[in-house]
């Protein structure tokens, strides 16, 4: 008579035939990948095209890939960093893009890897700067006639503005003069209780005096501008 096999032979038979078993081959690790990441021109003027450049890559070919960019802007959180576009490297690896500067801050370039490479990123700083025309002087009073001391303009040109407020006169006016010192002088004004007139020029060379004539009891308040100068936004 034919015997049914107990239950702690089966479960035996079978764990041996779990060991037997061939085992599955081990998924290979993915590659390391190089990269490098450079954000150019630096310093760049706002609104000029910063270049965004680099390459990543794991052997000469089979590196195309996409690859994002983010952008932080300076002085904000660690993590604040915001999505901006994206490039398609070559299959070499390279990869550039063009953005519009607009303020100072980190550019992020990264690549998120696959089953068979590893991810990368790479950061670069840019400084972006404005270019105003550089105020060489500043003046308010009240008194009029009013003389400005000698002074000489570095560039070839200048703009002077004078604002002023006459709240307690019937007859408002002021007039803004450049006096060169060799020869010839320039000369704005208006007739209004409050406003700002602007003085473009340089006749009488580049040394010279600024002069206000107003009526008594206005303010006045004189900017002079030459030449250009960059500052950071």
């Amino acid at each position: 008579m034919r015997r049914k096999p107990s239950l702690f032979l089966t479960l035996l038979t079978a764990a041996a035939a779990i060991v037997a078993a061939p085992g599955t081959p081990a998924q290979a690790a993915p590659a390391a990948v190089k990269m490098t990441f450079n954000a150019a021109p630096e310093p760049v003027v706002k609104g000029k095209p910063v270049t965004l450049s680099g390459r990543v890559w794991v052997g000469a070919t089979g590196n195309r890939s996409r690859i994002s960019f983010y952008f932080r802007k300076a002085g904000t959180a660690a993590n604040a960093y915001v999505y901006k576009g994206f490039a398609t490297a070559t299959d070499a690896g390279n990869f550039t893009r063009r953005f519009t500067a607009e303020t100072t801050g980190t550019w992020k370039a990264v690549f998120a890897g696959t089953a068979a490479r590893r991810n990368a990123a790479r950061l670069d700083a840019v400084q972006v700067v404005q270019t105003r025309s550089r105020e060489i002087a500043n003046w308010h009073g009240t008194a009029t006639p009013w003389k400005s001391r000698t002074i000489n303009v570095p560039t070839v040109d200048y703009k002077a503005v004078a604002s002023w407020n006459c709240p307690d006169t019937n007859f408002p006016f002021l007039y803004l003069t450049w006096e060169g010192k060799t020869s010839g002088y320039e000369y704005v004004g208006s007739e209004k209780q409050s406003g700002s007139v602007t003085l473009n020029g340089h006749e009488g060379g580049r040394l010279g005096f600024f002069e206000i004539s107003t009526a008594s009891g206005c303010s006045w308040n004189l900017r002079v501008f030459s030449g250009v100068t960059t500052v950071p936004v």
